[in-house]
């Protein structure tokens, strides 16, 4: 599963530089966009139909907001406090 995540975020480039050969850049820019936010919806509906990686990424993520924090990073910090929170939303713990 790793590995079709890794492939996924390849997607947007590999989509633009096909498809700027052929069509042009406005069409291949937002081809390139398009599959670039369809990464992370696809992540959140697999949290929900999967509820355990919705746990794992919450984890991760509320371990790197506090080492994010430490830091001083405070919008860091605050935008894996928001990762965590919607991870545990698509996985059923949060309501």
């Amino acid at each position: 599963m790793l590995l079709a995540i890794c492939l996924a975020g390849l997607l947007p480039g590999i989509a633009t530089a096909w498809l700027l050969r052929e069509r042009g850049w406005l069409l291949a820019s937002l081809a390139g966009l398009g599959i670039a936010l369809w990464l992370p919806a696809t992540l959140a509906a697999t949290m929900v139909l999967f509820p355990p990686l919705g746990l794992a990424v919450a984890a991760v993520a509320a371990v790197a907001g506090l080492h994010a924090f430490d830091e001083g990073r405070v919008w860091i910090a605050t935008a894996w406090a928001a990762t965590a929170c919607l991870a545990l939303t698509c996985a059923g713990v949060a309501r």
